[in-house]
Formats: C-alpha cells, structure tokens, sequence
C-alpha cells in the first residue's frame, strides 16, 4: 500500500511540474506572438518588410521534443547593459535593488526573510511573475547577507528562525 501511495505522489508532482512547464511556454508564445505583432506594426510603415504573424491554437503545448528552430530565423541579440544601469520599472520589469532598497525594508520589528521579500513584492506597483519572484529572492539573500555582514543591519537566529532588524 505504501508503494502505491509513494507512486500516486510521485505522479501528481511530476503532473504539478508539467503543468507548470506548460503554463510557462504558453506565457512565451503570448509574449513572442505580442513582439511578432508589434515588429508587423513597425513594418507596416516599411514597404520592403513582411510582416509575420504565428497562430497557435488556444489550449496547446509545443511539443519540446520535435519542436525545432527555423533555420532562416536570426536571432536579436538584446542591447548590452552599460555598468551601472538600472533596471526601467515599466512594462512589469523588477527595479533596481542596489543602494539603500534592502536596508529600508529592514525595521526596528524583527522580520525573517521571508516576510521581507513579501515587503518588496508588495512595493512593486505589479504583480510579478513567479520567476520575478524567484530573482527578487536571490537578491534578497545576498544583499541581506552582505548588510549583516557590514554591520548595517543585525540578525538573530538561525535557519528558519532567523531575524532582520536595525541595530
């Protein structure tokens, strides 16, 4: 009974992280057949340039494992960022954390990282992607292990215990 049961869990995880694979490719077809729309905007005005657009049907996946890439496709390397450019707080993109955005998170109360993170998702203006998150909370970690590091805030505790707050 208990091998069933491990089974049964197994399967409903492996069925959680698939769906989870599909809901991402499905937010990458909408966000390429947006910019494929968009550069069939800009074209217009062109008479040399065709436009493309792509159709996919509502409720489908790619299939990763036949799906290949265009041959007569070139890829558009994005802009290099120059050092010590911020991140533009339009169009849903995380800000910049550097300076002082961690330290004032931080307050006299204690608060553990989590609740911390909870703050800075609450002071985006958005709601941010589950991958946004997951940036938010690798900056997190280091920028608070640094500010401790420097004395500029101190903790208390450890592992899940842990505590933030000004000294």
């Amino acid at each position: 009974m208990s091998n069933l049961k491990t089974a049964k869990a197994a399967i409903q995880a492996e069925l959680a992280h698939t769906k989870e694979g599909l809901a991402f490719y499905q937010s990458r077809i909408d966000a390429l057949e947006k910019t494929l729309a968009q550069l069939a905007s800009v074209s217009a005005g062109s008479s040399d340039a065709t436009a493309v657009t792509i159709a996919a049907p509502a409720n489908s996946a790619p299939n990763i494992a036949t799906a290949k890439p265009a041959k007569s496709a070139k890829l558009v390397k994005p802009a290099k960022k120059t050092k010590g450019a911020k991140e533009s707080v339009g169009g849903n993109q995380l800000p910049f954390t550097g300076g002082d955005y961690w330290t004032n998170l931080v307050t006299d109360q204690p608060r553990s990282a989590s609740d911390i993170l909870e703050a800075s998702v609450g002071s985006l203006g958005f709601t941010p992607t589950k991958a946004q998150i997951q940036k938010l909370a690798g900056r997190l970690t280091f920028a608070i292990n640094a500010l401790v590091k420097t004395k500029k805030i101190k903790d208390s505790g450890s592992g899940r215990e842990r505590r933030f707050f000004k000294a």
